[in-house]
C-alpha cells in the first residue's frame, strides 16, 4: 500500500527532475553566436582587362584601379566587338572580402562616333581573386535604354 501512494509523487519528482535539467540545459546554451571578424578585402588594385558582354553586345572591357581598404575608384575603357566604338568613363565601389560591389559611369562624350552623346550608368557585383574578377552588372545606356545580363571577366595584368 505504501508503494502505491508513493508512485505518483516519485513520477512528479521524476518529471520536475527532468523539467529542470531540460531548463538548465536550455539556459546554459548561448543563443547569440561568436562575433566573426570582418573579412579582409581583396586586393584589387592595378590593372586588369578582358571580356565584357550585355544586351547591348560583347566587347573588352579594361579597368585602372586604385584602392583605399573596402574602397577602390578608377578609371574603365572599353570597346564594342560589332562596331569598334570604344567608350572611357570611371568606376568606383567597395570590396568586402571576395566581393567586389561597383558602379561604372561613361558621361556624355565618353562614347566615340556617333555615340558621343550618350551616356551609361551600370552597377554591379563580382568575385575577386589575385587573378580575376568575374561578376555580372545591369543600368541604362541614355541612348539605347536598358542594358540587362552584363557578364565580365577580368585578368590581372
Amino acid at each position: 500500500m505504501l508503494q502505491s501512494v508513493c508512485w505518483p509523487s516519485r513520477v512528479l519528482f521524476a518529471a520536475g527532475l527532468l523539467g529542470l535539467s531540460m531548463a538548465v540545459g536550455a539556459c546554459s546554451k548561448s543563443a547569440d553566436p561568436s562575433p566573426t571578424a570582418p573579412s579582409t578585402p581583396s586586393n584589387i588594385a592595378g590593372n586588369w582587362s578582358g571580356s565584357a558582354s550585355d544586351s547591348s553586345g560583347t566587347g573588352t572591357m579594361t579597368w585602372a584601379v586604385s584602392q583605399s581598404a573596402g574602397s577602390f575608384s578608377g578609371s574603365l575603357t572599353m570597346v564594342d566587338a560589332a562596331t569598334q566604338v570604344s567608350g572611357a568613363g570611371t568606376l568606383s565601389g567597395s570590396v568586402s572580402g571576395t566581393t567586389v560591389t561597383f558602379t561604372i559611369t561613361v558621361p556624355a562624350g565618353g562614347f566615340g562616333g556617333t555615340f558621343g552623346t550618350c551616356s551609361a550608368t551600370v552597377t554591379g557585383t563580382a568575385t575577386a581573386s589575385a587573378t580575376s574578377i568575374s561578376g555580372s552588372y545591369t543600368g541604362s545606356n541614355s541612348c539605347s535604354g536598358a542594358i540587362s545580363s552584363g557578364q565580365l571577366n577580368l585578368n590581372k595584368q
